[in-house]
């Protein structure tokens, strides 16, 4: 569990009481759960009250993440609340109660202005649940945009990931945006921001795992005794132990460093012990629960394949492994240093996103 128990507990208690149905294959997000998640106002958490949240701190946002991961429900939380609300809220923009997603546009968007207003050009790829969502927010160049999801000139390529999530690539032809003001962040930022919160999600769901599989080994019996009486079960399970323990202690302390002002290299580490463990957590989770835990009626399934498809968002073990040997090279580091001392910043570093 990451954060605030009693928020937890909250969450949870919130989500169990509408049950999201995890026997079967995602298609959408869960309807019931996003909604008793409004209403209850923890889709606001993380943003500030006088900007329309519900207050609260980036780790509390963090700790609604992790409840709802941990549940198995397929919520558009990360997009709309940790990243997409809040990046709205700091710039200033109403989203009028409605469920965002983050686009984040490159070199293949443009803005200009027209006798419309400002309109946008381009692509924005792999946008994650923008089938679900009523309007994007869009982050180009040193700009925030809103656009409505069915803005003219809009067109939408559906796509899935492995889990059935919506990641969507948007064309855009001359759409005219909503709003469009200057950005508080720099792209570095959110994506570090995204990378975070997935991190805290998928060492949730690994905990799932390793708890679901525990349990049935202990139940399953298998030549008359359950199968984690055997001595073979017992190394696989202790190595999933050994390995979701590995992940949630790094996205621990990412998460309470994150208030820091050189979080990045923390934030880095978490997303690539997080994500290098995901396929061999999810693997043996499979191999212990034999041809059941294979079948689409099975709620393994509703995990492992979140703790895999997640493993890319917002960049994967190889990104994040890049990115802080750069900075280790750029700032003249001595590797030893990083490991004794997660928290050692060089005297050279500045703020945020740029360390790394």
């Amino acid at each position: 569990m990451i954060g605030d128990a009693q928020l937890h507990a909250a969450v949870t208690a919130v989500i169990e009481r509408v049950g999201p149905d995890t026997t079967r294959p995602a298609t959408t997000i869960d309807t019931g759960v996003w909604a008793a998640l409004t209403d209850a106002g923890f889709t606001g958490v993380g943003i500030d009250e006088a900007l329309g949240g519900s207050g609260g701190e980036f780790t509390d946002a963090l700790t609604v993440v992790s409840a709802a991961a941990a549940s198995g429900a397929l919520t558009p939380h990360i997009e709309h609340t940790v990243l997409a609300a809040w990046l709205a809220a700091r710039a200033g923009l109403d989203l009028g109660g409605r469920t965002a997603t983050l686009a984040l546009g490159g070199e293949s968007t443009s803005v200009r202005s027209t006798d419309e207003g400002w309109a946008l050009d381009g692509l924005l790829p792999g946008v994650v649940h923008a089938c679900d969502a009523d309007v994007l927010v869009v982050h180009v160049a040193s700009s925030v945009a809103l656009v409505s999801r069915t803005a003219p000139g809009l067109t939408l390529y559906h796509g899935t990931d492995l889990l059935g999530a919506s990641v969507d690539d948007v064309a855009l032809d001359a759409v005219v945006v909503e709003r469009l003001t200057d950005s508080p962040v720099d792209s570095a930022e959110l994506r570090l921001r995204g990378a975070l919160a997935y991190a805290v999600a998928m060492s949730a769901c690994a905990d799932t795992i390793v708890e679901t599989t525990v349990r049935h080994a202990s139940q399953r019996t298998q030549f008359g005794r359950p199968l984690s009486k055997f001595q073979a079960i017992q190394q696989r399970l202790a190595s999933m132990a050994a390995l979701t323990a590995q992940a949630r202690a790094a996205v621990e302390h990412a998460v309470e460093m994150a208030g820091n002002p050189d979080h990045a290299g923390t934030t880095a580490a978490a997303k690539i012990v997080v994500a290098s463990t995901a396929r061999e957590v999810a693997a043996a989770a499979h191999q212990i629960h034999g041809a059941i835990g294979f079948t689409s009626e099975h709620h393994l399934g509703r995990f492992t394949m979140a703790l895999l498809a997640w493993r890319d968002r917002h960049g994967d073990e190889k990104y994040w492994s890049r990115a802080l040997a750069e900075r280790a090279l750029d700032d003249g580091i001595d590797p030893w240093e990083l490991v004794v001392d997660a928290d050692h910043a060089p005297p050279s570093a500045t703020p945020g996103a740029a360390n790394l």
